[in-house]
């Protein structure tokens, strides 16, 4: 079983620091909370909850499922709660998995856990009825289910229109679409907004130019060729999101074309890489520390009898375009 000394060892960091980034102990430097976070998911470790207080009937403990840390999105979104529950006294314990589990929830409602923050359910996730029925609170960021319940998410149905139209005001009509596949809230209202700003501006969405891929690390390059190398090839590519499309810029610059002036690229999330000075990603996103800020503190309400638990605690943040390097008016 592996243990939090392996999880030091692969870190290269102290089992005290692994221990303050488990307990979102403050003054761990951002740098070192990725390097523990990423040894945490390689190494599939569960940490066990801290026992509930006999006195208070409080373990003063939060538990989050989270997408991986591979995405930076995540690393940025889980730093945040991180931090903010910390001030608020509480622990988190992060666990990543792509897929929630009734193993997994029966082991932190029975560790007694105060709440449940997710990122990883599906729109129809069988167990989310469970969830429901434990009476643990709980809130969803960047994720929302289908029959509604608690969650923080982004306008993704904008946050998809508003990129697909700049693009569109460029000049581009052969738009390729590349997103993760999956029954997801996410990837779908992102899909649905993207499709809705090219039909609304009276051009069709070629399928040939649309990928749904399974594992993007892995197929993205594939599909950027495909797209480049047909008979009418994208004169722009939007991804699902700006980790996907830091896998399409890797793939396009490899194939020796350049970006934007053979092909626009864009994506959405707007996360901190996508400013750095060599990528200067045009995006589409919200201050991911809000949404993890608010999604905690939205269930530490919940846990301390703040706010109600029986009516939908639902907050939408309005997306923001950042038009940045990587897009341009679509080539004659």
């Amino acid at each position: 079983m592996t243990s939090s000394k392996d999880v030091a060892r692969r870190a290269g960091v102290s089992q005290t620091t692994v221990s303050r980034v488990l307990n979102g102990a403050a003054g761990v430097k951002p740098k070192t909370r990725e390097k523990v976070l990423r040894a945490i998911e390689e190494l599939n470790y569960r940490p066990n909850l801290i026992a509930r207080s006999l006195v208070t009937k409080s373990t003063k403990t939060i538990a989050l499922v989270s997408g991986s840390v591979l995405n930076p999105f995540y690393a940025e979104t889980i730093d945040s709660i991180i931090q903010h529950a910390s001030q608020k006294g509480y622990n988190i314990t992060v666990s990543f998995d792509e897929k929630l589990t009734s193993t997994w929830l029966e082991t932190a409602i029975d560790s007694s856990v105060d709440g449940i923050l997710l990122s990883s359910l599906k729109l129809d996730d069988p167990v989310f009825e469970d969830l429901q029925l434990s009476g643990v609170p709980y809130m969803l960021f960047n994720r929302k289910l289908q029959t509604g319940g608690n969650y923080v998410v982004m306008d993704n149905v904008l946050a998809g229109g508003l990129v697909a139209r700049h693009l569109l005001d460029l000049g581009h009509t052969r738009i390729a679409y590349i997103s993760k596949s999956g029954n997801i809230s996410t990837f779908k209202e992102r899909y649905h907004g993207f499709t809705q700003a090219v039909l609304n501006s009276g051009n069709s969405v070629d399928a040939d130019l649309v990928y749904f891929l399974d594992q993007p690390e892995v197929e993205a390059a594939k599909a950027v060729w495909k797209i480049m190398n047909g008979p009418k090839p994208a004169t722009a590519i939007l991804c699902a999101n700006d980790s996907i499309a830091l896998l399409c810029m890797n793939a396009l610059l490899s194939i020796g074309l350049k970006i934007p002036e053979q092909v626009s690229l864009a994506g959405i999330d707007n996360i901190k890489l996508a400013s750095h000075r060599a990528i200067k990603l045009t995006s589409v996103g919200h201050e991911k520390s809000a949404m993890g800020v608010m999604a905690v503190e939205s269930l530490i309400d919940m846990i301390e009898g703040r706010e109600s638990t029986s009516t939908p605690k639902q907050i939408v943040l309005m997306p923001e375009l950042v038009v940045r390097s990587t897009t341009c008016k679509a080539r004659s």
